[in-house]
């Protein structure tokens, strides 16, 4: 049995405007003083502040929270999804310590077909078991986190999604206007027409045949400007020949441009890091189909007082060389690329996957029996 990772924070939203957003009518909050009523939430057993939202972790699991209350109450869940992600698994238990109530919840992970962390929310419903008291207590529970860049590339659709084949893959400088607006861009190596980032059909492919290098750069967003810490997550599969199993180079540097450094490198305020992809199976039954498994990487940047993370901020993955022909191929395939916001009351994905690099949180291989 997995223990779900929860964290609570008084700043977080205010609970009258999620539940709204998911059709809940009746809330009440802390600021309602002239109640006798009294339903207070608590993150542990010996806090001294109650709590008005939480985090669960993106595993999913168990988690428990604590109330104190002076009526009797039954506690339900409801999310806007069509199957939930998560229930009250028992709420009728009692701390031996303190005698408050213990509610354990149970979350279903985030994903279990691939490294998503977009942020979902539900609501905790405390409602006093005399209907005629009309007394709620509503608990937003997040998990996962804010996407501020968020690009699966589902509507790139050139050629064919079998990564042995070229015919129809496209530069970005040839895609179609909508495609071009979504804001992503990539450097034309002096001397050439195009850039030699393509477009496949729902991923991409950086590198030719010939020794060319490439980049992906991401979109500029405003909405960076108010963030300190981001979260960087893609996949990436480096180039192997159907034929004779020879493999290119498979280097990749990420880059942050425009404000901000590569956190695991805060002290030093170094803006790349230099990553490994590793390779698809081609004797694999299950191939193209199974070639991004255990392909997914993290990479964390933090905003420092000398180089702030800006509305300028972009990130740049780069593989290969930008000014001249290399005797080795470097082609890598890329997918799903997010930005996404952290705030330190979150889970620390940061010291779960022990800094950047390979995804260990939720790009590993997903385990069915964590849910049990």
């Amino acid at each position: 049995m997995t223990k779900g990772f929860v964290r609570f924070s008084r700043g977080l939203a205010g609970a009258a405007l999620i539940a709204a957003a998911i059709g809940i009518t009746s809330c009440e909050t802390h600021s309602n003083s002239d109640r006798n009523e009294s339903i207070k939430v608590y993150a542990d057993p010996i806090a001294k502040e109650p709590i008005d939202a939480g985090i669960v972790g993106v595993k999913g699991g168990l988690a428990k929270l604590y109330v104190d209350a002076n009526i009797d109450f039954v506690a339900t869940w409801e999310d806007d999804a069509a199957t939930p992600w998560a229930k009250v698994v028992d709420y009728s238990s009692t701390d031996p310590q303190t005698g408050l109530r213990v509610i354990t919840l149970k979350a279903n992970r985030r994903s279990t077909t691939s490294s998503y962390y977009t942020r979902r929310t539900g609501m905790l419903i405390l409602a006093a078991s005399d209907g005629e008291l009309n007394y709620n207590r509503i608990i937003p529970i997040h998990q996962g986190s804010t996407a501020r860049v968020s690009n699966d590339f589902a509507t790139l659709k050139y050629g064919k999604t079998d990564p042995r084949f070229t015919d129809g893959e496209t530069p970005i400088d040839n895609w179609t206007t909508a495609q071009k607006n979504l804001g992503f861009t990539s450097t034309t190596i002096e001397g050439e027409e195009v850039a030699h980032c393509y477009g496949k059909n729902g991923y991409l492919k950086l590198g030719d045949d010939k020794g060319h290098g490439a980049d992906l750069i991401s979109p500029y967003t405003n909405t960076l400007r108010s963030d300190s810490l981001l979260m960087v997550s893609f996949r990436a599969v480096a180039f192997t020949d159907y034929m004779t199993g020879a493999r290119d180079d498979n280097k990749i540097t990420v880059e942050v441009l425009g404000g901000g450094v590569i956190r695991d490198f805060a002290q030093s305020e170094k803006t790349t890091i230099d990553l490994e992809a590793g390779y698809y199976d081609i004797s694999s039954e299950e191939f193209p189909e199974d070639m991004w498994e255990g392909h997914d990487f993290l990479v964390f940047v933090a905003g420092t007082k000398a180089n702030p993370i800006t509305a300028n901020t972009r990130v740049r993955i780069i593989c290969g060389s930008l000014t001249q022909n290399s005797a080795v191929n470097n082609r890598i395939y890329l997918d799903n690329f997010y930005i996404r916001r952290l705030q330190k009351v979150e889970e620390d994905y940061f010291a779960e996957n022990n800094g950047s690099g390979k995804d260990i949180i939720l790009g590993a291989p997903f385990d069915e029996e964590e849910q049990e």
